[in-house]
């Protein structure tokens, strides 16, 4: 994982205890500090998300998630009661207090190792549940582009991208809103979110990034 705008949670920053072998051995970059981004070639290192990183097992997520006060949980609705306390067995899962709320980030597994990191800030969450999102302890440009996202902030970082746009549609009628998707698999984000295009200009919400493998 080479690219980056994932930063680690207040529990764990610092935290990157793992990296693949063959990786030339080097940290991934923290960018939860706020020179991260002058970092030389920091699109070509790898980073962690709350100690978490691509090609991992989902063992090793497990461990990373215990040593931080973590706790993965299915977002599957459970097939079995005992499901509701064993660690979780799904191809997608998200990262949460170990007795408390959801904090921004869903880890996605093929086979056991992880392919996709995704960090969200969703505008219309409980207020509980915001105090904890991840993003809450960015720094940096890390959290301007997530607390403050605008177009020129995010083409200073990674650069132009074509938008793909979306209309939504509610209950069967184009509705004002759109998502808007920015593909930058080269550097290996996509970036999500939604216009309201009742607003001039539009206004951009509910900011996702997902952190995937290189294509």
């Amino acid at each position: 994982m080479r690219a980056g705008l994932c930063v680690n949670w207040l529990l764990v920053i610092g935290l990157t205890v793992w990296t693949e072998q063959g990786m030339a051995g080097e940290k991934p970059v923290d960018l939860s500090t706020p020179t991260s981004f002058s970092v030389p070639g920091w699109q070509m290192k790898e980073i962690a998300v709350a100690g978490f990183v691509l090609g991992m097992t989902r063992e090793q997520a497990f461990q990373i998630a215990s040593a931080s006060g973590l706790k993965l949980r299915s977002d599957q609705p459970p097939r079995a009661l005992g499901e509701l306390k064993a660690p979780c067995p799904a191809d997608s899962c998200s990262v949460s207090q170990l007795n408390g709320n959801w904090i921004g980030v869903n880890l996605f597994f093929t086979s056991d190792r992880l392919v996709k990191i995704k960090v969200s800030e969703p505008v219309d969450a409980d207020p509980e549940v915001k105090k904890v999102n991840i993003a809450r302890s960015f720094q940096g440009l890390t959290h301007e582009l997530f607390n403050n996202y605008s177009d020129d902030l995010r083409v200073r970082i990674l650069g132009v991208a074509q938008a793909e746009e979306t209309p939504i549609t509610v209950a069967g009628q184009i509705s004002s809103l759109a998502s808007v998707e920015y593909d930058y698999s080269h550097a290996e984000v996509i970036i999500h979110l939604t216009l309201d295009k009742r607003e001039h200009p539009p206004k951009p919400f509910d900011l996702e990034v997902d952190f995937i493998p290189l294509r």
